[in-house]
């Protein structure tokens, strides 16, 4: 072996170990100085992480010495891919892992790995939270994460709000305050139906408030704490944030001047618009707000509900004047205030936005009346009353009187005894004007109690059905009238009818047919007659002998004639306001309508119940009389129904020219029809009426 290779084979080993030492000590520098985040996104970076099984993760982590692995739940793992992107753009992107989470330096990392918590950073807003309603030490409250989400994401504050990031900060919100999809009754669910909600979710203006503009971030209080932004005494500034119009004529109205006198009791945003459910200014929002007002001023808001407005607002009525329409919506005033709507020197004005002709005799019209009040207006008050009295003393009078008439003959007609309608020669009992004139006022009068009915009871569900069923109350109002109209023209053609009777066709002697037996005139027949029925109820005398007219019929006929002249009347005033006004005080429309609701009822009620009964439902006619249908009746009828008259038209030999040919079985068919139906009509509409008056009595 050469001399010089021993020297060079002792000196490599030592060498090549040197080499092999550097060359480990520089691969592990350059490991330490790559940044930790890098190594650390070589796991939770990559998107194998996320999808190892619990098992599989186990493994990879360091078991506790003595303890079991823990396995993690499945809905954990995805939390544990967090991308490098996603990081360096949250709030969080310029901190190091190891600045929250202390220990991950350690391979394998512990099985519980160690996370600061937020107060440590954000003690301020953590300190705002526990003062707030979502406190730590209230169970069930939200932490960091359920509104802020995953620590890894969060957003950076104050970056311009995107309609994605407010989509989602409502939605956050929406998981603990109610599920809209849920479809139940919840702040979350009103206020995706407000107009707040519509302008975010339906047309993406991301203006809109969101829950954390009106609540606020972090110290969040009820409504009922004056700490929070909600409260009724901060709601106007808080409101003004977006409406800053508003705001200061609100203020300088008397609800904003009570606030800023401190009451928390005074009207505020929220009391007439909501919170959460704001609703568009619109019609539907005016009528509503009805209520809203009347949550304060309820005497003013029970007199409104009873007023015309008020009727015809139930109805939905879109024209119909409500509290904003006289009183202003935020500029409202007393009307002791020469600014205010309703001050004396600016009714008129007001008044003839709705009402053009206003004068001054109109605005004397009391518009938040109160019958029972004598102090309002002493006419008013008596009318009132005296109307009432006439109602229960009539109905008082004839209502057992039909009860009595039907007891007594039920058995007789149980028994066959009744006489039912008979058969037999007819006799013509009303002529074609006579029928003519009974189907217009059948026409008329059923159409004005279908269309009166539900203005007078507009706060029922049954009223507001018919209403909807008429087309609402514009429509309903105009079918009113033309009802009305056709009562003038039958009063009309049956005034000229007896003028053109008595005047061409009246035989001799004429005293006959006014104080005679074919009078309409009350005699005194008719008080013993009435007396001997009395009798007769009671099984302690015979029936009266009727003539061609009974009491009763005579009382029909005029209530008929004073119902023409008191409700057509008082219709009138109603009808052309402005027109009457000019000579007659604005209060003579509150005692027209006292007039017309009242008279109105009592006439359904005479018809109904006791009309209808004489005609209709007394045991000997039921089920329906035809008689003024086809102007006829039998013989036998005429014998039983009508002694008196039937024994002088026997006497004289005026029968004969009576008897007619019995009507067709078509034309009677038709008769039964028309008649059933009115009769249905008007027993379902005076039962309406009846059930609603007994439960105001008993309310």
């Amino acid at each position: 072996m050469p001399q010089d290779s021993v020297p060079r084979s002792r000196h490599s080993a030592p060498g090549m170990h040197a080499a092999l030492v550097g060359l480990v000590l520089l691969l592990v520098a350059a490991a330490w100085a790559e940044p930790y985040e890098d190594r650390c996104y070589r796991c939770h970076g990559q998107s194998w992480i996320a999808q190892r099984s619990p098992t599989a993760l186990a493994a990879m982590v360091r078991a506790p010495e003595g303890g079991e692995r823990r396995i993690r739940d499945v809905s954990e793992i995805p939390g544990l891919l967090v991308t490098g992107e996603a990081f360096a753009a949250s709030a969080h992107g310029g901190l190091a892992c190891t600045e929250c989470h202390p220990g991950v330096d350690t391979l394998p990392h512990n099985q519980v790995v160690a996370s600061l918590s937020c107060v440590a950073c954000h003690a301020g807003a953590a300190n705002d939270v526990a003062m707030g309603m979502h406190a730590p030490t209230v169970e069930g409250t939200p932490n960091c994460a359920h509104c802020h989400g995953d620590a890894h994401a969060i957003r950076k504050y104050g970056g311009p709000r995107t309609y994605t990031r407010a989509i989602e900060m409502v939605e956050r919100c929406s998981a603990c305050h109610g599920d809209v999809s849920h479809g139940k009754f919840s702040p979350a669910e009103t206020f995706h139906d407000s107009i707040h909600g519509e302008a975010l979710f339906k047309k993406g203006l991301v203006s809109a408030p969101m829950c954390t503009d009106c609540h606020g971030p972090h110290a969040m209080f009820t409504a009922a704490d004056p700490r929070s932004p909600v409260h009724p005494l901060n709601v106007p500034e808080t409101c003004g944030a977006c409406h800053q119009g508003v705001v200061p004529v609100f203020l300088n109205s008397v609800h904003g001047r009570n606030l800023l006198a401190g009451r928390a009791d005074a009207a505020s945003c929220t009391s007439c618009h909501h919170s959460h459910g704001v609703a568009g200014a619109d019609t539907t929002f005016a009528i509503d707000v009805v209520a809203e007002c009347s949550h304060c001023h309820i005497k003013l808001g029970e007199s409104y509900l009873r007023s015309y407005h008020g009727k015809a607002t139930q109805l939905g009525g879109r024209n119909a004047a409500v509290c904003s329409k006289c009183h202003g919506a935020h500029d409202i005033q007393p009307a002791s205030d020469p600014t205010s709507r309703i001050a004396a020197g600016n009714l008129v004005a007001t008044c003839g936005e709705c009402h053009p002709g206003a004068n001054e005799n109109f605005v004397k019209y009391i518009a938040h009346v109160d019958y029972t009040d004598r102090s309002q207006n002493p006419v008013v008050f008596f009318t009132f009353w005296g109307m009432t009295i006439l109602l229960c003393s009539v109905l008082l009078v004839f209502i057992p009187h039909s009860l009595l008439w039907f007891q007594r003959t039920l058995g007789e007609r149980l028994r066959s005894k009744g006489h039912g309608h008979g058969s037999g020669r007819m006799v013509r009992r009303f002529n074609r004007m006579h029928r003519l004139t009974h189907a217009l006022i059948i026409i008329s009068f059923m159409g004005l109690v279908a269309t009166g009915f539900p203005l007078k009871y507009s706060y029922t569900g049954w009223a507001q059905a018919i209403a909807s069923l008429f087309g609402g109350i514009h429509a309903m109002g105009i079918l009113h009238r033309l009802f009305a109209v056709v009562t003038f023209a039958y009063a009309g053609l049956h005034l000229g009818f007896l003028a053109w009777f008595f005047w061409r066709k009246c035989p001799a002697p004429r005293w006959r047919y006014i104080i005679g037996p074919d009078s309409m005139l009350f005699s005194l027949k008719d008080f013993k007659d009435f007396i001997a029925m009395m009798k007769w109820f009671f099984r302690r005398g015979p029936r009266p002998q009727f003539d061609r007219w009974a009491y009763f019929e005579k009382f029909d006929y005029w209530g008929e004639i004073w119902g023409v002249i008191v409700i057509g009347g008082s219709g009138l005033l109603l009808w052309f306001p402005t027109l009457f006004t000019k000579v007659l005080p604005g209060w003579i429309l509150n005692v027209a309508m006292v007039i017309h609701s009242i008279e109105a009822l009592l006439a359904a009620s005479v018809i109904f119940l006791v009309h209808f009964f004489n005609t209709h439902l007394r045991p000997e006619r039921f089920p329906i009389d035809l008689t003024m249908w086809s102007g006829q009746m039998t013989e036998e009828e005429m014998k039983i129904e009508r002694p008196a008259e039937y024994a002088r038209l026997v006497e004289s030999g005026a029968l004969e020219e009576r008897l007619e040919e019995p009507i067709s079985a078509r034309r009677r068919l038709l008769g039964i029809v028309l008649g059933m139906t009115a009769f249905l009509i008007g027993i379902a509409l005076i039962v309406l009426a009846i059930q609603t008056e007994i439960l105001n009595l008993v309310k």
